[in-house]
């Protein structure tokens, strides 16, 4: 589970803020909360926080600095092809800043551990770590920073268990060669340093993260076999067309059927066996000829969905392989405005299942940004669910705070009070005006 995600100057947010999902002592919807006791920590955890702000607030930096995160670590490296585009354009751009270091820090947990892991790096012109640590339970495992490389307590380390007391020796020479090899671009925590520790560790945060999914656009996701196969039904209803291999799925079948989007089958189809899928429609169309029309004979005409749906029924569709994956591994899923293209009242639907301890048994955690004040609603989301995102006007920066920041009555009418400005986050702004001056401009140029 995401406990808390810390960010210092990245874009927007020059300050340090900490996104967190541990629950405040709110006693309203107590039964969303998530209870742990983790290596002697006793947490309790939102299962899922919606993210409010104006345009150009912020609010999808947040949900960009953990996509950066999580493909440093997935890399292990901060030479690779998927940063290439963000050079020189991660740190807060408004003043000296842009030389100083971006920070980004992620705590989670797992059934038996807490971990806490941070890096610090530059990334004018070329990525540069300046500074990288990792915490497990507290215990410091490692520190990198650039001057004084990598520092292990190891003999710490042994009397806590993390290194077998007949590994000492060794430890310290791997240590030796660690800093000789040290480059300013890979990560310790996806190097040699595994060796050092007991792997147990290692192979939890690679999972982990494995189930840390970050969308940022959910019409750039490829839909491959291997990942679709928990949706698709059996090998043997698996039918060739024309060379192709042509897939259907029981959960879509049943999700579209709920969402009354027709009564058309969505399908999947692929050239070859390793080849990316193709969303298709299936419809059903009676012959034209009168003699055959009241008979049972028909054709079925497989469609590209993108010519035939809608962009909120394929939007949706893309979305339930990640949705799966999460319930069902206790993951976490984070979407860079998930409503865009949704109805409202499918959004609702998706909330009240994370926050559903019977449907969520594996604690998974669902977190995505919006405009949508709909959701709003006392019945719907506890007030630490809530997180806004404001720009000051001062000085450009974002800052977050939660609803739960206010301390709100139970019976508060948040929708209300949200649309009248009470808490912030929210655009003001008269474009009448604006389109007024700029008739009146073109007006007397002509």
């Amino acid at each position: 589970m995401l406990l808390n995600f810390k960010l210092k100057n990245f874009k927007s947010f020059k300050n340090e803020i900490t996104f967190t999902m541990l629950s405040s002592m709110q006693k309203t919807h107590n039964d969303y909360v998530i209870q742990k006791n983790i290596s002697g920590n006793k947490i309790r955890v939102l299962p899922m926080s919606v993210i409010y702000g104006a345009n150009a607030s912020g609010k999808s930096n947040i949900i960009l600095a953990m996509n950066i995160l999580r493909i440093m670590i997935k890399e292990g490296t901060l030479d690779c092809k998927e940063l290439e585009p963000f050079k020189s354009t991660l740190s807060f751009i408004r003043d000296s800043s842009w030389f100083q270091p971006v920070e980004l820090e992620i705590t989670f947990s797992t059934v038996n551990n807490i971990y806490q892991y941070g890096i610090e790096f530059t990334n004018i012109d070329d990525y540069s770590i300046q500074k990288e640590y990792l915490y497990i339970n507290n215990d410091e495992i490692f520190e990198r920073t650039k001057t004084d490389k990598i520092q292990i307590p190891i003999s710490s380390l042994v009397k806590k268990g993390y290194i077998d007391k007949n590994e000492d020796a060794f430890a310290n020479i791997l240590l030796k060669k660690l800093n000789q090899a040290l480059d300013d671009k890979s990560l310790v925590l996806t190097g040699a340093v595994r060796n050092l520790v007991h792997a147990d560790y290692f192979i939890e945060i690679q999972t982990w993260f494995e189930n840390f999914h970050v969308i940022m656009n959910a019409n750039d996701m490829d839909f491959r076999q291997k990942d679709l196969k928990s949706i698709f039904q059996t090998d043997k209803e698996q039918k060739k067309e024309v060379g192709r291999s042509y897939f259907e799925s029981e959960a879509v079948k049943e999700i579209m059927g709920f969402a009354e989007f027709g009564n058309q089958k969505i399908g999947f189809v692929a050239e070859t066996e390793n080849d990316e899928l193709s969303m298709c429609s299936i419809y059903t169309v009676p012959f034209e000829d009168k003699e055959l029309a009241d008979s049972r004979y028909s054709v079925q005409m497989i469609v590209d969905s993108e010519l035939m749906e809608s962009k909120g029924t394929i939007h949706l569709i893309r979305l339930i392989q990640p949705f799966i994956d999460a319930l069902r591994t206790g993951g976490v899923i984070v979407l860079d405005e998930m409503d865009a293209s949704l109805h409202f009242e499918i959004v609702v639907s998706l909330i009240r299942i994370f926050n559903n301890k019977e449907l969520n048994q594996k604690g998974a955690q669902l977190i995505f940004n919006t405009h949508n004040p709909i959701y709003l609603d006392g019945e719907l989301l506890r007030h630490d669910q809530i997180v806004m995102v404001e720009k000051r006007k001062d000085d450009l920066t974002s800052d977050m705070y939660s609803l739960s920041d206010y301390k709100l009555r139970p019976e508060e009418r948040i929708l209300k009070n949200y649309l009248d400005g009470k808490y912030g986050a929210l655009p003001h702004m008269d474009l009448e005006i604006a389109f007024k001056h700029i008739l009146e401009r073109e007006e007397k140029q002509n």
